[in-house]
């Protein structure tokens, strides 16, 4: 089994730091805690509904990277398959701890948001496999603190025959939190589920919507890096996906026009976001069906698993924020 604390170098070393100006980040500066309307069927209240076009209107300053995790030549380390398959993994052991720690989707998304923004400035030099793995074990430890209310120690923490030192997963979380400027509280798709789909006129359906939904968002999230798509996007796209897997473009424009929402979303972004999903989970079954591969179960358990939680906007506060005590990244 091997040991991490034979290795004597400092984190650092083994990245390539990057300054990421150029990738045009949100410089919004106040962040807004998450809300969840899941397991509300009802139409939104107009409270309910101002506080999501506060939030659509947060979401449309997200700036998607030319320079995406899997295109940027000048970033690359490793081949193409062999970063593709490490993030893979990454993803897929994230999913599995979801699971296994009953973590909820809200911390799951976030930690694999982590990563995937981490990789938009920096890269992890070639060979070291066991950095991979630890700075996965890092984000989703940072992601419990943030939305767990009895996170794991760190030293529960293993990934495969990886076992850290919580010292040394501490060190990790440091330079994950000093890369992302301390800025951990972000907007997931979750936040836009209900939204989107009482506006699309899901609403009469919902039960049969929003779970797959879920699944859906996690199966784009195994496919390509978040930082492709804004979390709108994103949840428009499932909830479409999650309606039927042959919607045209037109069907599409016709929803999100018809919804009359106060800031417009990018249709072309939608539509492909939701061919993404589609084509992905048409993989899944071709897999499981020819190779014994059982991934779609996968998307089943995720749309079996979603945590619902009842918030009225008013019971978030927007200039709340969630603060990392020193005690907890130890």
């Amino acid at each position: 089994m091997p040991s991490m604390e034979l290795y004597d170098c400092t984190l650092s070393s083994l990245f390539c730091p990057e300054d990421g100006s150029h990738l045009g980040e949100d410089e919004e500066k106040d962040e807004i805690d998450e809300l969840f309307v899941f397991g509300n069927a009802s139409p939104l209240t107009q409270a309910e509904d101002d506080f999501m076009e506060t939030l659509l209107s947060k979401d449309t300053n997200f700036a998607t990277s030319t320079l995406s995790f899997f295109s940027s030549e000048d970033r690359l380390s490793v081949s193409d398959d062999s970063r593709r398959f490490s993030r893979l993994e990454s993803i897929r052991w994230i999913l599995k701890m979801k699971f296994c720690c009953g973590f909820k989707s809200q911390t799951a998304y976030l930690a694999m948001s982590y990563l995937d923004s981490f990789f938009l400035r920096r890269v992890i030099h070639d060979g070291n496999v066991w950095a991979m793995k630890l700075l996965t074990i890092a984000c989703l430890s940072l992601a419990a603190k943030m939305e767990e209310s009895s996170p794991p120690l760190l030293s529960e923490y293993r990934l495969e025959d990886y076992r850290f030192s919580s010292k040394l997963i501490q060190r990790m979380e440091l330079l994950v939190l000093d890369t992302l400027e301390w800025r951990l509280s972000c907007v997931t798709p979750f936040a836009f589920l209900s939204y989107f789909a009482s506006k699309f006129q899901f609403h009469r359906c919902y039960n049969d919507i929003i779970p797959p939904a879920i699944g859906f968002i996690f199966q784009i999230a195994q496919a390509m890096s978040l930082m492709s798509y804004r979390p709108s996007t994103i949840a428009a796209s499932a909830i479409f996906a999650a309606s039927g897997d042959g919607l045209i473009k037109k069907f599409l424009e016709s929803k999100i026009s018809g919804a009359r929402l106060s800031e417009p979303l990018d249709m072309d972004q939608i539509f492909s976001c939701y061919e993404v999903m589609i084509q992905e989970t048409r993989k899944d079954k071709i897999n499981s069906k020819f190779f014994g591969v059982h991934e779609s179960e996968n998307h089943t358990k995720l749309e079996n698993s979603v945590d619902f939680i009842h918030m009225s906007p008013f019971s978030v506060s927007c200039n709340k924020r969630r603060r990392l005590q020193w005690s907890q990244l130890g």
